[in-house]
Order: C-alpha cells, then structure tokens, then sequence
C-alpha cells in the first residue's frame, strides 16, 4: 500500500516537474531551440533574452543592428526596396559589444552566409568598454551550454508571461515585420512635445580633449566591429548614423563638444571605409529632417517614416558617403550645429 502511494506520488511529482518544461520546449517563446510555431501568439519584447534565438532560427537573408534608433523599422520596407529578408535584432542603447554578441551568433547560425548588415552607430556608445553590454546578458540564453537550460525551461516567469498569458490574451501579439517598436504614436511625434520635455545641457567651461574619445572608438571598432567586417567579406555592412534632432546638436554646442564629435565621425568612416564590404550612409546633416522636430517624440527619436526614408536611401544610394564626399558632409553638419539660431526654437514656443 505505501509502495502504491509512493510510486503514486512520485509520478505525479514528476509529470507536475516535467510539465512546465514541456510546454515551454514545445511553445519555446524565447526561440532558444526552435523557429516560432505559426499558430502561437508570440509577444516579442525582450531584446537581450529574445535576440539570440531571433538570431538563430529565423528565415532571413540580412539583419538590422543597432540601439533604439533601430526599433521603428519595419521590416518589410527592406523587402519592398530591396528585395531582402531582413531580421531586427536591436538592443536599446546597444554598445559595440552588444552587436559582436549578436553578430557572433547570427554568423555562426547563417552558415550559408548573410547578405548584409544593416549596422545603426550611435558614435556616443562607442566610448564604451570593449567588453561592457548595456545590460547584463542572460548567459545560457548565449552561450552552446545544455545543462544550464534549465534556467530557461523551468522559469516561472517565461512560463506566465510568456505562454500562459499570451494564451489567455492573445490582443498584444506581436507583428514580426515590427518586433520592438517604440511605444509612442503618431500623435506624439511633435514639437511641442519634444520642446516640453528637453532639458537643455549645461553651458561647459572648457573643451574635451578629442584623443580619448578617439582611442575608445579604436578599441571598439578593432574589437567588436572589424573583426566580423574582415571574417565575412561576403556580407556587406551598410552602416549608418541616425539622424538625431537639432536639440541633439544643441547639447553637444553647449557641452563644446562639437569639434569632438565632428573628428569622432570622420575617424570611425574612415576607418570603415577602409573595408570593400563596408559602406556608410550619413543622416545626422539632413537639415529638412533634424530641424523639423514634428519628425521626432523626444530630441533623438524619429518617426518611422523617416527610418523608411532611410531604407529608400539604402535602396538608392542618396546620402550614401564616400572618402571623396566625407569632409563636406561633415562641413554641412558643422556649420549647421554652430551656426543654427537654437534660441529662435525656444523663442517660438514660448510665444506659443
């Protein structure tokens, strides 16, 4: 009778163990070992727990890399220019290293190659170090180690939030051609929303030195960039710099940094532009974008109309820059940020 019991219970013990990890193999809502099932209400919201398995079971021909300058694309824009399988793979507020993790996954995935690399650079993370991640990693996420999966399949959370919950509410399922986008709508793409809420940065008293700046762009590029540029001729690397707003180059004017980060931008394409795989694409000096701050919900974030101007402009090559045109895009951009008239912006809302 105890030995009934017993067998009893451990049966039940073991099916109420098992169970859970099932269904979190089988619904696999992090794609750690599978392509989603077509059938599943999938909510894909956690970039640094969901890339690596974007990374790895998606059917995609190309990427889109970056921070959240990337996360308004959609991706279909690719496919309708271009003709390209495209998979976004953004992290928010990505550092260099955050992309060579990714990167080292999808081109280990990929063994029949990846077109291109669509790489957003934010020049500011670039100081970062070498080895930091914006946020911490989930390792067994990352890494080949089975053992350490059982992080994965008996987690409480995945198991409601990310199953349970999905199941019992499908409304918030995510579209794929638009995993990640910014919450905001397009009533909050506006002026005097931006203007409301932009703290101008303190006035400096002096200037940076700009060679820090450029031995940490150095050690990024020589560690989490180029490596992958120089493995993979083959693929071509379509980076660009997202246009920031006006405001953006009112900080850097006032924190006098703007011949910083002018020598910051013509080191780190030129040294790029070195590569046959690479081309770069220069946004940050298109006046008809950053100065019309009905184009962005706060000073850096642009509305996903201009993130397909910029596929279009991939498409077509307009604004694509070469060692032959650098220094005058960068002289458009210079003058633009020194001579623009910022108190003429706040005058107007004021009277407003």
């Amino acid at each position: 009778m105890h030995k009934k019991w017993l067998i009893t219970f451990l049966t039940i013990a073991s099916l109420g163990l098992l169970l859970p990890a099932l269904i979190i193999l089988v619904v696999d809502p992090f794609f750690h070992y599978h392509k989603p099932l077509s059938s599943f209400p999938y909510v894909v919201d956690d970039q640094v727990d969901m890339n690596p398995g974007l990374a790895r079971h998606m059917d995609y021909d190309s990427v889109l890399l970056g921070s959240s300058m990337t996360v308004n694309f959609n991706t279909d824009w690719f496919q309708e220019e271009m003709g390209l399988t495209t998979q976004k793979l953004s992290y928010n507020g990505a550092f260099p290293k955050d992309q060579a993790n990714i990167m080292e996954i999808l081109f280990a995935a990929k063994k029949t190659g990846v077109k291109q690399v669509f790489l957003g650079i934010d020049e500011l993370n670039y100081s970062a170090d070498i080895e930091t991640t914006k946020f911490p990693i989930t390792k067994y996420l990352y890494d080949k180690n089975p053992f350490n999966d059982v992080q994965y399949l008996w987690n409480k959370t995945v198991l409601l939030d990310y199953v349970l919950r999905p199941l019992a509410d499908p409304k918030d399922k995510t579209e794929w051609n638009k995993i990640y986008p910014m919450w905001w709508q397009d009533e909050h793409y506006q002026k005097a929303l931006v203007l409301m809420y932009y703290e101008p940065a303190e006035i400096a008293e002096t200037t940076p030195e700009i060679e820090p700046f450029l031995q940490a762009i150095e050690a990024n590029l020589e560690a989490n960039i180029l490596p992958y540029v120089e493995a993979h001729p083959e693929t071509t690397f379509t980076c660009f710099y997202p246009p920031y707003s006006i405001l953006y180059w009112n900080d850097v004017t006032r924190r006098k940094e703007l011949d910083c980060v002018i020598a910051k931008y013509d080191y780190m394409t030129r040294r790029l532009l070195e590569y046959d795989n690479v081309e770069v694409y220069f946004f940050q000096n298109q006046e008809n974008i950053i100065c019309n701050l009905n184009n962005y919900a706060d000073y850096t974030h642009f509305h996903p109309r201009i993130c397909q101007e910029m596929v279009q402009s991939f498409a077509n090559g307009t604004h694509k820059v070469t060692l032959e045109n650098l220094q005058e895009e960068l002289d458009t951009l210079y003058n633009l940020a020194k001579e623009y008239d910022y108190d003429a912006i706040f005058e107007d809302w004021y009277s407003n």
